[in-house]
């Protein structure tokens, strides 16, 4: 009866800590695999390429960004979106496009496949893109969560507080 009890009492506590609300536009890249190399830590995943496998831990991901901007895609109805990686998440990337040239890097957004490029070379600059099927809303996620490329910490807070002022408006 004492444990049914502190059972009843301590339960909430644990469902109300995994309830915890995702992040609302959650970013990784994940490098294509086989399902033999690594099958624990591989999925599959159908992309425009095709149905292939990928590692499940990302190669970079929302955690290791420092700053983004986003252009309009071509199909005229989403956009796409630039991440600056840190320096050490751009230093694990170069290493990594070195050692896999001709596999594809998926990006991902909130768990749902957003494209997929062909590493043809290493990538040395930090800089990750995917190329279209970005939302609006994704976006405003970003603009919340990170600087633009190019802006400072100090402009980008300004800038948040000027946009956060017009909206009350």
């Amino acid at each position: 009866m004492k444990y049914i009890l502190f059972a009843l009492l301590f339960l909430p506590g644990v469902i109300m800590a995994s309830g915890k609300k995702a992040p609302n536009a959650a970013v990784s890249f994940h490098l294509e695999t086989t399902a033999d190399e690594f099958p624990k830590f591989a999925r599959k995943v159908n992309t425009l390429a095709g149905d292939g496998y990928y590692r499940q831990i990302p190669e970079a991901s929302t955690k290791d960004m420092t700053s983004f901007t986003y252009f309009p895609a071509e199909d005229g109805n989403t956009y796409g979106l630039v991440f600056k990686l840190d320096k050490e998440a751009a230093r694990r990337l170069q290493a990594t496009t070195s050692l896999h040239n001709g596999k594809l890097l998926l990006a991902m957004i909130n768990g749902q496949p957003h494209g997929v490029v062909r590493i043809d070379r290493p990538i040395s600059d930090g800089i990750l893109v995917i190329w279209k099927g970005v939302k609006l809303e994704h976006i405003r996620f970003y603009d919340e969560t990170l600087p633009r490329i190019g802006e400072s910490k100090k402009e980008w807070k300004e800038r948040r507080k000027k946009e956060k002022k017009k909206a009350k408006q």
